[in-house]
């Protein structure tokens, strides 16, 4: 009896502090057929009166408790400064239980500088309704946090069969090609938009992580739990966006993760203190006791041999960074440390992950990585696919010579080809650093392509990076000096457009329930500014609108 009555206030609790995150938009059929929606459970109070199991070393057990809504993931927080250890299982109401899953307290991976969140990572734990826990510990303002991301069991089937033909095809090996992914807008990363735009570093080292979520789940649950943790990072743990750089699952399925692009240095959230100078791939599962399949070390080979190579980085040896610190950091800040380039997240960071058994694979996977390496030799350019407004950006890049002479003093030039043109005009220059490594900063007008170039010398040869696209959309506003007039009267429209070197300004007026042109002008933009004088006869609404390719400002007006 005192367990459904305490079921029910934990119901009638949820009721109260419940908030759905949102629906997804559409973007695959598949993934579109579900919403999936960050929600919460109150639990504080849940372990009062309630006695010690005997035999299990201090472990709670909660009473069967019911979730506000369906769920396919969940997580526990608790406010900082708590102590705690955590297991789940869950079930479809009346169904059968999972096994006891334990739910990895977060504390081992983050953004660099920011502060880690006080729980647990979410664990996968299928379609369910029903849970309990197991608590070791004191938490105090706890919480448990739930997302939904599977599509319904037919959709589930079919994304499957097309993720599965991908993998296959994706096996063909073939050294310095890039390997199938599974884009964000399959997975469904396009309903979790990232809060900011992507940070661009370097990639020197390639970390290997494990998500320590449940190892029983088919492929076609893959991309469901991508979107979950995804959701789980972005909403719950206040992330920027998912916290690692790519996942692969167990049947060597490759996802991308963080957005901004897959052979851009974005920096992630899974290696505190060493975000900016590494890319982070979990494999979905745990892998404490239980190795990695082998279709999923393949994926990870296949993955980090090519990431490594676009970045001129080799798969083997070694390279010392310096720790930025951070609370989960095994190093104080400014420390040099030295990592195998393709190394364990436990070498980093205040964690067993990956896994003992995947960890005891790290060396057969740097062997296997070698075998889809391109070359490291070669120039890159790194720049925003996006950019807003007139203002300085950051290029960066990489120079490594076939012949492996330093590329140290190296001066690159930095050039622009405008959309349309053939032409390639000089933005400006850099001079590589000790590791081949640039950066400079530029002004882009227009969108376009970058590319770097290296003019050559008299012992080594011209280099040209591969282009990069580049969108610049430009920043715009619009303001009346009036917004009521008498009829006769004139109003001055004016605003700034940056950059851009004309405008289109467009009178409408409202009839019925339209609205119908009455003026339009091209107007010069100069010094980024740009004016209007209009002049409305009839006594009605106006609507005021300005134009610069697909960007929009419009202001409405009142004639009387």
């Amino acid at each position: 009896m005192a367990r459904r009555s305490l079921t029910r206030r934990q119901v009638l609790q949820a009721g109260a502090i419940a908030a759905a995150a949102g629906a997804l938009r559409p973007t695959s059929p598949a993934l579109a057929a579900r919403p999936a929606a960050l929600f919460e459970l109150g639990l504080d109070g849940v372990f009062a009166g309630r006695a010690t199991a005997a035999g299990t070393g201090g472990w709670r057990t909660t009473p069967v408790l019911r979730a506000p809504r369906r769920f396919d993931l969940i997580g526990l927080r608790w406010a900082h400064g708590s102590r705690a250890e955590a297991q789940v299982r869950a079930r479809r109401r009346g169904g059968r239980w999972t096994e006891w899953a334990a739910l990895h307290v977060t504390g081992d991976h983050g953004p660099d500088g920011g502060r880690v969140p006080a729980g647990t990572d979410p664990a996968f734990v299928g379609a369910a309704d029903e849970f309990q826990l197991r608590v070791r510990g004191a938490p105090r303002a706890l919480r448990a946090r739930f997302v939904r991301a599977l599509p319904t069991a037919t959709l589930a089937r079919r994304i499957g069969r097309r993720l599965r033909r991908r993998a296959r095809i994706s096996r063909r090996p073939q050294a310095g090609a890039p390997p199938l992914i599974v884009t964000r807008s399959e997975w469904g990363g396009d309903s979790v938009p990232p809060r900011e735009p992507p940070l661009w570093g370097e990639v020197q080292i390639a970390f290997v992580h494990h998500t320590v979520t449940s190892n029983d789940y088919g492929p076609e649950d893959s991309a469901g739990i991508v979107l979950g943790i995804a959701r789980f990072h972005r909403n719950s743990n206040g992330w920027n966006d998912i916290g690692y750089n790519f996942l692969v699952d167990k049947y060597g399925q490759i996802f991308e993760g963080r957005a901004g692009g897959i052979d851009q240095p974005i920096v992630g959230a899974q290696a505190q203190g060493y975000n900016s100078v590494s890319t982070g791939v979990s494999c979905l599962g745990t892998f404490t006791s239980v190795a990695q399949t082998p279709a999923g070390m393949d994926a990870l080979a296949r993955l980090i041999g090519w990431k490594l190579s676009v970045h001129g980085v080799p798969t083997s040896g070694t390279i010392t960074v310096t720790s930025a610190g951070g609370e989960s950091n095994r190093y104080p800040a400014g420390t040099p440390v030295t990592f195998e380039r393709i190394s364990g997240h436990r070498n980093a960071n205040n964690t067993a992950c990956p896994g003992n058994m995947l960890y005891a694979q790290l060396e057969q996977l740097r062997s296997a990585a070698a075998q889809y390496a391109g070359p490291t030799a070669g120039l890159t350019v790194y720049a925003p696919g996006t950019v807003r407004g007139l203002r300085q950006t950051d290029v960066s890049g990489y120079l490594r010579f076939p012949d492996g002479s330093a590329a140290g003093g190296a001066v690159l030039a930095v050039e622009f080809q405008t959309a349309g043109s053939v032409t390639w005009r000089s933005l400006g220059s850099a001079v590589c650093g000790a590791d081949g490594s640039w950066r400079t900063p530029i002004e882009l007008r227009a969108t376009g392509r970058l590319r770097a170039v290296f003019a050559g010398d008299g012992a080594r040869a011209r280099m040209e990076s591969p282009a990069r696209d580049v969108a610049v959309i430009p920043q715009l506003n619009l303001k009346l000096n009036r917004s009521r007039i008498r009829a006769g009267q004139s109003v001055q429209a004016s605003g700034t457009a940056s950059p851009a070197t004309h405008v289109r300004l467009t009178l409408e007026r409202r009839v019925r329930r339209r609205w119908v042109r009455q003026r339009r002008r091209v107007l010069r933009v100069r010094s980024g500014t740009y004016r209007v004088r209009l002049s409305p006869r009839i006594r009605t609404k106006y609507r005021v609108t300005v134009q610069v390719g697909g960007i929009k400002r419009y202001r409405p007006l009142r004639v009387f």
